[in-house]
């Protein structure tokens, strides 16, 4: 993981850490299988982190269109595999994620944690929620965890600040405590009822995020056009490097 990340740093490849990784260094989850990182989606940066990915070994891995900036800013995700020790990385990619603003904007919240792979740059709580809101169930939990950590950070919560965390809770105990703290007394028969109507609606809004774009990469792959399973990194890149001095040549 180190050298994955110090990879990142030595192609000057923008990036944040997102999703699972994140909630653990937040102390909001115990475990993930993957690392997920949003990149600034750029040709430029897109080239960096092909050529930080090759330099670790990395292969393509599931479904995977190519690294092209149109695909980039469509939201889609991009899977790789590198070797590692005792266990190979699995690294998730996106450079447009749903239910957050620009990256340069979140970038600006972004926190700079220190880690066992050196200085990482992470999303901030609020950012790192509203991309957790998804179809699994299991990311509330790690949400309400996330909602903790925003308010141990400061002795005295604003109300602003008890505002959003109400909202952004999905543990009915919570949030009725929140709401009583406002002065907004609510049961908890109330707060389990509306909270179980968010969990749908959001799961449903987070479904039809993705029918799109899975449509999208069934297309590309009755096309022929996602790139191969296995293949190394290093090929890809050789390749666009060819294709890129070709069309100069053109020119």
């Amino acid at each position: 993981m180190r050298n994955l990340f110090r990879s990142f740093e030595r192609f000057g490849v923008d990036y944040l850490l997102i999703s699972g990784q994140a909630s653990i260094l937040y102390g909001a989850a115990t475990f993930s299988e993957d690392v997920d990182i949003w990149i600034r989606p750029s040709r430029a940066n897109a080239r960096g982190i092909l050529a930080a990915l090759a330099s670790r070994r990395a292969r393509v891995h599931k479904l995977t269109p190519p690294l092209e900036l149109r695909f980039l800013r469509a939201g889609h995700g991009f899977h790789f595999i590198i070797p590692g020790r005792p266990l190979p990385v699995y690294l998730d990619l996106m450079g447009t994620p749903p239910r957050v603003r620009a990256f340069s904007e979140c970038r600006r919240r972004s926190r700079l944690l220190d880690t066992d792979w050196g200085q990482i740059p992470v999303v901030a709580i609020e950012d790192l929620i509203a991309l957790k809101k998804t179809r699994r169930f299991t990311d509330y939990e790690v949400i309400s965890n996330l909602v903790s950590v925003r308010l141990s950070e400061t002795d005295r919560p604003s109300r602003r600040l008890l505002r959003w965390a109400a909202r952004n809770t999905f543990r009915a105990e919570d949030r009725a405590t929140f709401l009583r703290r406002l002065g907004e007394p609510t049961s908890l028969a109330r707060c389990r009822s509306e909270i179980a109507r968010e969990v749908e609606t959001l799961q449903a809004r987070d479904a039809r995020y993705w029918r799109s774009r899975i449509a999208e990469l069934r297309q590309l792959r009755r096309a022929g056009k996602l790139w191969a399973e296995g293949t190394p990194v290093s090929d890809l890149l050789t390749g666009l490097i060819r294709k890129s001095g070709a069309i100069e040549s053109a020119r």
